[in-house]
């Protein structure tokens, strides 16, 4: 799955579905299983499909692999600047891959996270921070533990920190080097306005119609699928059984109607037209992410050897 967070943007996150971390670059290619659900029937899984990986836009977006290789970077290069305080930083291992959580650009989308956790989503395991003593935490995250009355500075051991810390200067040296914040910008904005502008589409509109009426017919009156998402009954805590049942029959709906391929079928269209406008700019954008990539790629080849940027 590809990294989207310049691209999937905060509509909200229910809506827009974005499932991982940073950038926007990348290669092509299709998206993978997110999970599989249960055929009708009893029958084999069957795969679930991830829209957000196989937009157009998605090809200006890191993959995996290369959020990774920037992390891992990222890592050495923290590790670096912790070692000229004397502490000792050894980055934990990756956790093994597991299933994403189902995409959600256009809502509820799982059969199987329906029944599950109805409209909340899915928490996940919580990220693991750094192994560190609690005054190098200082060191790795800067002046976010400020001492009241320092003007934001942390000093360690006499020497001071920089002011978003070991980590940060890290993520901002790669960032400043290699970014290309208004060509990221234009990516950011096709995604947002496919999004916003598919929901006039006429068979977007005549898909949600059906969908309605599917609704209505098990008994949930909802005029379009993104209203169970802001029912304030299923905005608390608890996942009531009401909201499992309303959840299961979203989805059934969908499929039954086809909604979620007519709307991504009428946002890839209207992608497609605004990535054709704006070839210079992505393709400059890719560009960037290349360099970025080959950058970290270094860095992780230097490896152990200590040193400064």
């Amino acid at each position: 799955m590809r990294r989207l967070a310049p691209v999937c943007l905060a509509l909200a996150a229910a809506l827009l579905g974005c499932s991982s971390g940073s950038g926007t670059g990348g290669g092509g290619g299709p998206a993978g299983a997110a999970e599989s659900d249960a055929a009708p029937g009893g029958g084999a899984p069957r795969p679930q499909v991830m829209y957000v990986d196989r937009l157009p836009i998605a090809r200006y977006s890191y993959t995996d692999a290369e959020a990774a290789t920037i992390e891992a970077a990222e890592q050495i290069l923290t590790r670096r600047c912790l070692a000229t305080f004397g502490i000792v930083y050894e980055p934990a291992a990756p956790e093994p891959e597991s299933a994403p959580p189902a995409d959600r650009r256009y809502g509820l989308s799982s059969a199987s996270e329906a029944a599950r956790l109805g409209y909340h989503p899915d928490p996940g395991p919580p990220p693991a921070g750094p192994d560190l003593p609690e005054d190098a935490l200082r060191v790795f995250y800067g002046n976010r533990g400020g001492d009241p009355g320092s003007g934001g500075k942390v000093e360690y051991k006499g020497k001071e920190v920089p002011p978003e810390g070991c980590f940060g200067q890290s993520v901002a040296h790669l960032a400043k080097k290699y970014d290309a914040p208004r060509e990221a910008e234009t990516a950011r904005r096709i995604s947002t306005e496919s999004y916003e502008d598919a929901l006039t589409e006429p068979a977007v509109r005549e898909a949600f119609r059906t969908w309605s009426s599917c609704m209505r017919s098990s008994g949930f009156p909802y005029a379009s699928p993104l209203d169970p998402l802001n029912d304030r009954a299923f905005q608390g805590e608890e996942i009531s059984a009401e909201e499992k049942a309303t959840a299961v029959a979203d989805v059934r709906c969908k499929e039954e109607t086809g909604l979620l391929d007519t709307w991504f079928g009428a946002e890839s269209a209207l992608q497609r037209a605004d990535i054709d406008k704006n070839t210079e700019a992505l393709k400059e954008l890719r560009a960037a992410h290349h360099r970025k990539v080959e950058a970290a790629r270094r860095i992780i080849a230097e490896g152990q050897n200590p040193g400064s940027w």
